[in-house]
């Protein structure tokens, strides 16, 4: 049991504001956390108990689906990294050693793994398979915050799968959504959860699915309709609202303008006309073939660059940069003025966005600073095709039900499964001998992760009230808080807080004695930390023979003492 007079950790007065995040602010006020330094926390006993009983809820369904807990090192040899492409990636830490020798901090565990599965597959019968292990991660995140969401420092649940084929995996993988399901129904999220597909990132090339749970604050956005359609926002598509399309066309001019209207809210005052009626025009170069495409969109629209990273791979086969000044000064045009107008002639491909085929009469430029046009139609741009470029954003709508709006909500990414293919197989030569005795080189990977410390904070901002974070039994820091008033009455407690944990249960007991530790400071501290049962025991309750138990939502009663 915790022994409160034995324990030197106290609850603040006042919540620290260091954050927009109330919850990280409350943690810290009732002694959950410590910021080591911007991005790092270090867990408290209360919240080391948390954090431990998430883990362990993630293990015990982990486990029970026969997968198989391992523990990789967090010092990862380069040569493991160099052996996949990926050790010049900036956001993965890397650190000296003796000599020459460089290690990285493990960012993920996908060039640990590998290896060691090398030496035992050996046979189609070894497969599939899956490991994980929960540990700390280290990245050196560009979108760190101050908090426990998006880290440098972090806990996570990574688990691997190894298959014979992508058929192989299907069933597997219906088995692996059951298993973070269950996960997350017990930690009592599951009701605002969804699963979402998303950009694979730096791990993989394919898309992922992530587990998003609602949330005011969340750092996402999911993109949704009735048809079961559900996305994060950075590949979410949708149909764009109509504009003028019932207008006529009228004849472009070129007019003056001037140079500083090279902003949305400039240009909208200048011309007098809403922003949806500027054509916004962005040039790219392609890194391998030094080739210039551009992208024509709507001015109140963002061009999703994820989206337009998966396009030029597959049109083009390459990477891409922003064009710089120079070259769009040896293109013939000019930042904040550029248009692709067939009089201008620009050696450079362009590409409508799906958003374009509504808008009539743009105002627009003419690749010269102060030069502008108006009543700009299609017929006057010299671009290839329509593509789906844009971030969808309120008022478009479905593209799976029709005229249905498409829903937009926050949320907090919780959970993600990636499909791994061949990307670290191949490289590390994994291989296995079929049923007809040949040796197999296809071996699928897939990755499934929990975030464990972001769980914590997702977990205490969902269950937040007013005055205390509710969390769900299994994941409080104990089960029964005790609160003993008079030392004469500290044998009878610990008497109770025994048969307690003879049963299971986990006690904190309230023992202090001083005057600062009355019986309000420690029903206040019993309701911080969101035990979900208190006892209290007092020269009143033992003169009806017992203590009194309040459970969360229930009247309090008197429990006899046998």
């Amino acid at each position: 049991m915790l022994q409160l007079s034995k324990f030197p950790f106290k609850t603040l007065k006042s919540a620290p504001k260091v954050s927009d995040n109330r919850s990280t602010s409350l943690l810290l006020q009732w002694g959950y956390i410590r910021q080591a330094m911007a991005w790092a926390y270090e867990f408290l006993p209360i919240g080391q108990r948390v954090l431990s009983n998430i883990e362990q809820i993630i293990r015990e369904e982990m486990d029970r689906a026969g997968y198989h807990e391992m523990l990789m090192t967090i010092l990862t040899p380069r040569e493991y990294w160099e052996t996949t492409n990926r050790w010049e990636i900036p956001e993965y830490f890397k650190v000296p050693g003796w000599g020459n020798t460089e290690y990285r901090i493990a960012p993920t565990n996908e060039e640990n793994v590998t290896p060691i599965l090398w030496e035992f597959i050996q046979s189609y019968k070894d497969l599939p398979t899956c490991v994980y292990h929960i540990q700390k991660k280290f990245r050196n995140e560009k979108r760190a915050k101050s908090w426990l969401l998006r880290g440098r420092e972090f806990i996570m649940k990574d688990a691997y799968s190894f298959h014979a084929s992508i058929e192989d995996f299907d069933a597997f993988y219906a088995d692996v959504k059951q298993v973070y399901m269950r996960v997350f129904e017990r930690l009592g999220l599951w009701d605002d959860t969804v699963i979402a597909d998303a950009d694979g990132g730096a791990i993989s090339d394919k898309n992922s699915h992530e587990f998003q749970t609602y949330l005011e604050v969340g750092e996402d956005i999911i993109v949704s309709d009735s048809s079961g359609y559900c996305y994060n926002l950075e590949l979410a598509c949708g149909v764009p609202d109509n504009k003028n399309i019932d207008e006529t066309e009228q004849a472009m001019e070129y007019i003056d303008s001037t140079a500083e209207i090279v902003n949305m809210e400039k240009m909208t005052k200048y011309f007098d006309a809403p922003s949806w009626q500027m054509l916004k025009t962005v040039v790219y170069k392609l890194d391998t073939s030094w080739r210039f495409i551009a992208v024509a969109i709507r001015w109140d629209l963002d061009i999703n660059e994820i989206k337009l990273r998966k396009f030029i791979a597959a049109q083009y086969d390459d990477t891409f940069t922003l064009a710089n000044e120079s070259d769009l000064e040896n293109l013939g045009t000019v930042r904040g003025f550029i248009s692709p107008l067939k009089e201008s002639n620009l050696d450079i491909e362009c590409f409508w966005d799906e958003s374009l085929r509504t808008v009539k009469n743009f105002f627009g430029w003419a690749n010269t600073v102060a030069k502008s046009t108006k009543n700009v139609n299609l017929s006057d741009l010299a671009i290839s095709e329509f593509w789906d470029f844009s971030e969808p954003k309120q008022g478009f709508t479905s593209l799976n039900v029709e005229g249905e709006k498409l829903t937009f909500k926050k949320a907090s990414e919780v959970g993600n499964i990636f499909h791994l293919g061949t990307k670290y197989s191949k490289p590390f030569g994994l291989s296995y001998l079929d049923e007809n005795n040949k040796m197999q080189d296809q071996v699928e990977m897939w990755c499934y992760g929990i975030g464990v410390s972001r769980l914590m904070w997702v977990m205490a901002e969902y269950f937040m009230t007013e005055k205390w974070i509710g969390w769900p039994e299994d994941i409080a820091p104990a089960s029964y808080y005790i609160i003993v008033m008079w030392e004469d009455n500290l044998q009878i407690a610990r008497k109770i807080a025994s048969d307690l944990e003879s049963s299971w249960e986990t006690v904190i007991l309230d023992d202090r004695m001083g005057r600062k530790d009355g019986f309000g400071q420690k029903a206040g501290d019993c309701e911080l930390w969101g035990v979900p049962n208190r006892i209290v025991i007092s020269p009143k309750t033992l003169e009806q023979w017992g203590y009194e138990l309040l459970k969360r939502g229930e009247e309090s009663k008197i429990i006899k003492i046998s």
